[in-house]
């Protein structure tokens, strides 16, 4: 293991590859045509791997911990019976492996659509060259992102991008099974519906990546997370927010805090409108607020949980919350000793249960 940590994530990538020579040399082919791609570009805009060439570390990073994980959690095949076929399962396992692998690095790729790119009076088309090749004509790229993107899309929208990264030789080593796993691991990365395994492999080793830059970002106060707590902190002090009360927006018990959404965003949004400082989308924020672990999101993922709160008549509303391990973060010491007792119960919902992956 200590020779592992000391290597690059490529190499660390290509070490999980190396039982079948075949495939580690059509990594390092894709790995090189990957970085041309997206050459030196981030992976958001005040995310996570905001910084030149986030894209790039981002995507290697989810590819290496999907192999990890690939490692510990081989992917059976199944007969239509449901019957594990060992056999195949044994026989067909570089080829699975191969395309957690392309899943995983191109699960982002998409987002070359959310940048608009310009240089020397051209705009870049993320359909027609690499990044690179772009680069190398224009010499000085400036690259920014589009103010109409779309949360979610770019995960269909990087089926469109592959013919720059898999090759003829990829697809048919691969082949037709392995082929439309991948394709629909890419469609679904932010559907609702009950992803495949390959997709949940995937979004836990994005999760993952995530996790590991945001937290120390979350927490300046100069983040975007940052920014958000200092207005809830505001508006609670202020007078502003209710906390405790029916009909508020902010309910402590346990040391934990469930605020209420959207309207409690909207709130702090407001007040930080008129410093002229603009707050990512909601959906961003709950993203944020949970890699950076200052949420408790449920079994499947998500940051907004059901929750039922006390209403006027000593009834128990149900309503959409975010719910924050620990209500320091909001709400003054001084303020809680005073507060009213109350209770919040959050409803849980079962995960989704995992399809198998079924040869055809």
């Amino acid at each position: 293991m200590a020779m592992l940590q000391s290597m690059t994530t490529e190499e660390q990538i290509l070490y999980w590859l190396s039982l079948d020579l075949r495939v580690r040399a059509l990594a390092e082919r894709l790995l090189q045509r990957f970085a041309v791609t997206v050459g030196d570009l981030p992976a958001s805009a005040a995310h996570h791997h905001a910084e030149p060439g986030g894209l790039y570390r981002h995507s290697l990073e989810v590819a290496l911990k999907a192999l990890e994980e690939f490692e510990g959690s081989m992917k059976m095949e199944r007969r239509p019976d449901g019957s594990v076929d060992s056999f195949r399962s044994s026989r067909n396992r570089s080829l699975w492996q191969y395309a957690t692998f392309i899943a995983a690095l191109c699960h982002d790729l998409g987002k070359l659509f959310d940048l608009e790119v310009r240089g020397k009076g051209q705009t870049w088309c993320p359909l027609h060259e690499p990044y690179d090749e772009f680069g190398r004509r224009t010499k000085t790229p400036v690259a920014r992102w589009r103010p109409d993107r779309q949360y979610g899309a770019h995960a269909w929208s990087s089926l469109a991008l592959l013919h720059h990264v898999v090759s003829c030789e990829d697809l048919a080593y691969l082949g037709a099974p392995r082929l439309w796993h991948l394709f629909a691991s890419l469609a679904e990365g932010h559907s609702k519906e009950p992803a495949s395994p390959l997709t949940q492999t995937v979004s836990r080793a994005d999760q993952a990546s995530v996790e590991r830059a945001q937290p120390a970002i979350a927490m300046r106060p100069d983040s975007k997370a940052g920014l958000l707590l200092q207005a809830f902190h505001e508006l609670i002090t202020e007078g502003e927010m209710g906390v405790n009360v029916p009909g508020g927006q902010v309910y402590v018990e346990g040391g934990k805090a469930a605020v209420v959404v959207p309207v409690a965003i909207d709130l702090a949004r407001d007040r930080l409108s008129s410093r002229q400082i603009k707050l990512p989308s909601n959906n961003d924020l709950y993203d944020i607020l949970r890699n950076a672990r200052l949420v408790d999101a449920d079994e499947t993922g998500r940051s907004v949980r059901k929750v039922k709160v006390p209403g006027r008549q000593a009834n128990m509303i149900p309503l959409s919350a975010l719910v924050f391990s620990s209500a320091d973060t909001l709400v003054p010491k001084l303020l809680q000793a005073d507060l009213e007792r109350t209770h919040f119960e959050i409803d849980t919902e079962p995960a989704p249960q995992a399809t198998p992956v079924v040869e055809g």
